[in-house]
């Protein structure tokens, strides 16, 4: 009977260290520090291309996240303004402890408000970046969040309802 309390309360203890400390963030406080790192501006063949007001959303059903944009499009002295989606799968880097989209593509776009006098290069350009990858996007400085696991990275993420899911 000593034995068999002995290898219970051993099992319990063992049990208890392997518990997962989690932390969740919002999408509302990635969104927030998203924004610190717009506008971003690209340009090519003339038409110019503003990026901001980034939003983060989280599709948890689906386990995506995503960043909704505001673009603004100028081409010969002229603006057009869409709102566009910038999909990736996101991920965890280790060496500079951030969650970033490495390989973010613009997915869709919609024209809001058309200026110009003949947009069609404009769009053409734009449907053009459709699918092509864009610069990586940091979406959450991990070392900027204030945790008590700060200086260790997570083992693992995933997403609820609540937000983005860090298991240390």
């Amino acid at each position: 009977m000593k034995i068999y309390l002995a290898v219970l309360l051993y099992a319990l203890l063992l049990g208890s260290n392997a518990i997962a400390e989690q932390y969740t963030i919002t999408a509302a406080e990635m969104t927030r520090s998203l924004q610190t790192r717009f506008p971003v501006i690209r340009s090519y063949e003339g038409v110019e291309a503003v990026f901001s007001e980034p939003k983060v959303v989280i599709q948890y059903l689906d386990n995506e996240m995503e960043i909704e944009v505001k673009i603004k499009v100028t081409y010969q002295e002229q603006n057009l303004y869409a709102e566009g989606l910038i999909i990736d799968t996101a991920s965890i880097q280790t060496v500079n402890n951030t969650l970033r989209f490495d390989r973010p593509k613009l997915d869709e776009f919609f024209i809001s408000q058309d200026n110009m006098q003949d947009s069609s290069e404009a769009v053409k350009v734009i449907k053009q970046t459709i699918g092509q990858t864009l610069p990586p996007i940091i979406l959450l400085d991990l070392e900027s969040i204030e945790l008590n696991m700060v200086g260790n990275e997570p083992a693992k993420f995933s997403l609820s309802v609540q937000g983005l899911v860090l298991e240390y």
